[in-house]
């Protein structure tokens, strides 16, 4: 007779919060484990029980990691974002190769980290009133299908990442190994996107994120390989550019734009819907770059959002008449990003090693443009000449063609 398994389910005790979607709830995780799961495990005949339910005589650290790994299966709920539930995963995922089970609460699937949002993910509904009956009968039956079918693979599947990682690091040594290192990779993507062969940067940049996605140490690179992919896909104007714009939503939305606090993947939204509109017109795309690029200057103070959400404000308040009550709002929120961008980028030419640094000239511009809007003729040219003299050092001629088709737009402004 074989010997009766058992199941550790990794999960936060009684009510807990969700901040999902920028709603506050409250949910009860005790419902989720008395309703959702431990009757599943009940009829399959397999011990089910949390750390809370077992007697833990002496280190609860030692007996904690000792359930985590030996457990024949492991159930993780990561609704509400537990931060002893996520660390109790990473050690499961760090000490077994399979029988990991990972569920959640629908609503807060938009929100968890990208780490683990690729990976199978089972969902239920849970609201604050309880979870349906009808759910609870699904969510049994699919998690008793999940169950027992993994128990019948006689080799079952790695759904580590640490375990997948190693297996492919073996692979890649039996094999020699790769030909070309990933910093010579992204190194040839930023070569051919500067001399605006898109389509090698993003043959060049598929391969980087296969990389990435393989080896651990790479991984925290995924967030800049996939902007790099949306930002070319999007200059690449293929097969028109409304298309590649819509694409490059698509490539960046794996990033989550809505709840990143990341000020390039904000910016590049930004950018994306920005271009979005002046494309179609679509006031919806208006009040997204002015959300994003809102949120960018706001969470670091970052000049190039922030001096992007000032614009696109002052385009919003082009739409209205002027001196409406809704115009004197938008310029003033408006006018005070820009004096806030200003203030900052002139505290960064103030710096002893300010020409040396990588966006100096950028700086320079945006310091022209917050003028341009305040409009100071007279210092607004003093920073243009600035820029120019900069731009004529680096040989860089992108920059003050941005800046000047930037500044076409500005004059057909209404503020």
């Amino acid at each position: 007779m074989s010997e009766k398994k058992n199941c550790f389910v990794i999960i936060g005790y009684g009510k807990k919060t969700s901040y999902a979607n920028g709603k506050v709830r409250v949910l009860d995780l005790d419902e989720t484990f008395s309703l959702l799961i431990k009757p599943v495990f009940d009829a399959l005949n397999i011990n089910c029980y949390r750390a809370i339910d077992k007697n833990l005589n002496g280190s609860i650290d030692k007996v904690m990691l000792q359930e985590i790994k030996n457990a024949d299966i492991a159930l993780v709920d990561i609704s509400t974002l537990n931060a002893n539930v996520m660390w109790e995963l990473g050690v499961r995922h760090a000490l077994k190769p399979s029988h990991t089970i990972m569920i959640c609460e629908k609503e807060q699937m938009s929100s968890i980290p990208f780490d683990v949002n690729h990976f199978v993910i089972y969902q239920y509904a849970h609201s604050e009133e309880g979870i349906p009956f009808r759910e609870v009968e699904r969510f049994r039956q699919q998690l008793s299908q999940v169950v027992s079918g993994l128990l019948q693979l006689e080799t079952p599947p790695t759904d580590s990442p640490v375990f997948t990682i190693l297996e492919n690091e073996l692979k890649k040594d039996t094999n020699g190994g790769s030909t070309e290192s990933f910093a010579t990779i992204m190194g040839k993507a930023e070569k051919a996107r500067k001399r605006k062969d898109f389509a090698a940067a993003l043959a060049l940049l598929d391969v980087a994120k296969g990389f990435a996605l393989e080896s651990m140490a790479l991984k925290s690179s995924l967030s800049t390989i996939i902007t790099q992919q949306a930002l070319c896909t999007y200059q690449l104007k293929e097969p028109n550019p409304k298309q590649a714009l819509l694409d490059a939503l698509v490539i960046l939305e794996e990033l989550q734009p809505q709840q990143s606090n990341d000020i390039e993947v904000l910016g590049l939204s930004g950018a994306i819907h920005k271009r979005l509109f002046e494309l179609e017109n679509n006031t919806e795309n208006l009040d997204f770059a002015i959300q994003v690029y809102s949120k960018g200057f706001n969470i670091k103070g970052d000049y190039y959002n922030g001096i992007n959400a000032a614009f696109m404000l002052y385009t919003k308040a082009s739409l209205f008449e002027a001196d409406s009550e809704e115009w004197d709002d938008l310029k003033t929120q408006a006018d005070f990003i820009r004096n806030s961008v200003l203030s900052a980028v002139l505290k960064l030419e103030k710096e002893s090693s300010f020409l040396e640094s990588k966006d100096a000239l950028w700086v320079l511009l945006t310091a022209a443009e917050a003028c341009h809007y305040k409009k100071n003729e007279a210092k607004m040219t003093e920073y243009e000449q600035k820029a120019n003299d900069l731009a004529i050092k680096l040989n860089d001629t992108f920059a003050m063609s941005s800046y000047q088709t930037q500044k076409d737009k500005i004059a057909k402004l209404n503020f």
